[in-house]
């Protein structure tokens, strides 16, 4: 009988206050590490903040906010590869991998590239392509190992392309 009592004392006290208790409060808006949503720029070819949020974190290079991997060295590798169809594209791994691509001059070889980024800054040692080659031998994909010269091309096909880019830019 007395929790009954405490039940209506409690309902009428409620009653008479301004809470409401239908409406769940607003939930705050939440912002991410970042300062606000990430969004990738296809003109730019760059990830942003947005515009809320802390200002110019940038690694010395332009839009790229507190990703890992030069600017210009990320779009140069996008530029050079871009005839061939993405596998994994993780700028904040640092990381570029394509499929597995095949020429149409010797359609019994095919290659896998892999750019990784071991430095924000624009050096040559900031990065760093290797390629996967397999054979194709009784209708079986077989493993012919790395090619180190087409890997050592296509890192100055990067690198003179980022060369072309910074020239363009100032």
């Amino acid at each position: 009988m007395v929790r009954f009592l405490y039940i209506i004392f409690l309902f009428s006290l409620s009653s008479c206050s301004n809470i409401n208790f239908t409406e769940p409060v607003p939930e705050p808006k939440r912002e991410s590490i970042f300062g606000g949503p990430l969004k990738f720029s296809t003109e730019t070819g760059s990830f942003s903040a947005g515009e809320i949020g802390i200002k110019n974190l940038s690694n010395g290079t332009g839009n790229l906010s507190s990703i890992p991997v030069n600017e210009l060295l990320w779009k140069s590798t996008l530029d050079t590869i871009d005839f061939m169809t993405f596998e994994k594209i993780d700028p904040f791994a640092g990381v570029i991998i394509t499929n597995w691509f095949i020429n149409e001059n010797n359609n019994k070889l095919r290659n896998k590239v892999t750019v990784t980024f071991s430095s924000s800054e624009l050096k040559a040692t900031s990065i760093k392509a290797s390629v996967i080659r397999e054979k194709l031998q009784n209708n079986k994909w077989v493993s012919d190992g790395f090619s180190d010269g087409l890997a050592r091309k296509i890192e100055d096909l990067i690198l003179t392309r980022a060369r072309e880019l910074r020239n363009s830019s100032n």
